[in-house]
């Protein structure tokens, strides 16, 4: 595949996925959304998101590029985590105590892996600020 290819292929699959998320939205089907598409979002844009980055990058091998995407994707996340958790007013209630809890990294890991997610709930994207999912 080509650079410009995958570029295209990463764009098309984030706009899938924002379709996804706007068939699944509380604003929507109401005040039950639907999880699945929730997490077909997540799926979906990851994906997007990391052949994208492959062709961005601009590598010859498929592999590393492949893997430099996800590590790239996972980076996005840590740092998006690292925002909300400092932005939230949760910043200086938790203890050595509660970082102690695996919950408390649980909680964390998973929205450093569904970012995408979370940054549609943070700015309550088709009506996702009240929703949960564990």
């Amino acid at each position: 595949m080509r650079y410009v290819q995958r570029v295209t292929l990463g764009i098309v699959l984030i706009v899938i996925s924002f379709v996804v998320l706007w068939v699944g939205s509380p604003d929507r089907t109401g005040p039950d959304p639907n999880t699945a598409a929730a997490l077909a979002f997540v799926g979906l844009f990851a994906v997007g998101f990391i052949i994208g980055a492959m062709g961005l990058m601009g590598a010859e091998s498929d592999y590393p590029s492949l893997l430099s995407g996800l590590v790239l994707y996972l980076i996005v996340g840590a740092l998006v985590a690292v925002y909300l958790y400092t932005s939230s007013t949760q910043l200086g209630r938790i203890t050595l105590q509660d970082a102690d809890n695996p919950t408390f990294w649980t909680y964390w890991i998973r929205v450093a892996v569904t970012w995408p997610l979370e940054i549609a709930r943070h700015f309550d994207v088709f009506g996702w600020d009240s929703f949960y999912y564990t």
